[in-house]
């Protein structure tokens, strides 16, 4: 029984064993086949039947000057440039200078986007109330000091500034008495 590699080379081969152009050994290979496939020596019958009935057809009366007209229309379609596939076209666009830094930018950016849009950022702790919170929140300087911190000024100094006076004056030098 034969192979469909066997069938396969066999059934490329027919039209020309048909006709009558394969050498004496590809005939004989072929001939041998036929003899021990159903289904290829089925297909050479339909393939010689084709050909008898294409046998009795007109044959077309052509013109001088076909064959330069055929040349030159083959001629042009071997010379129109080929469409550029979308892989060509991704492939020329990624060798560009710039394109692989830009890239990597953009998706460092597409990455850090959802990160500071979905993961909320520091939340101020809430204070429970406690009998010491409620102490503190209820004793005057302790309000006081809270308001002189919200209103300074990067710099200033909060609270009593005579200690920073004491720690600035040069050693051995005595202070106002």
């Amino acid at each position: 029984m034969a192979s469909m590699l066997d069938c396969k080379k066999i059934q490329e081969g027919l039209s020309e064993y048909i006709d009558g152009v394969q050498t004496v050994e590809q005939s004989e290979a072929t001939q041998a086949h036929l003899r021990s496939c159903a289904v290829c020596t089925k297909i050479a019958e339909e393939l010689t039947q084709t050909s008898r009935l294409l046998a009795f057809l007109p044959r077309p009366e052509l013109s001088e000057s076909f064959e330069l007209k055929l040349t030159t229309r083959l001629a042009g379609q071997a010379l129109r440039p080929k469409p550029i596939t979308l892989t060509e076209k991704l492939a020329a666009w990624w060798v560009r200078p710039g394109v692989r830094p830009a890239l990597a930018s953009g998706l460092a950016v597409a990455t850090l986007v959802p990160v500071v849009v979905f993961f909320p950022r520091a939340v101020r702790p809430t204070v429970v109330a406690t009998p010491a919170v409620e102490a503190v929140a209820e004793n005057a300087e302790v309000e006081q000091a809270m308001q002189e911190h919200l209103s300074a000024k990067a710099g200033e100094v909060f609270g009593d500034s005579s200690g920073l006076l004491l720690a600035s004056t040069p050693a051995g030098r005595e202070t106002g008495s």
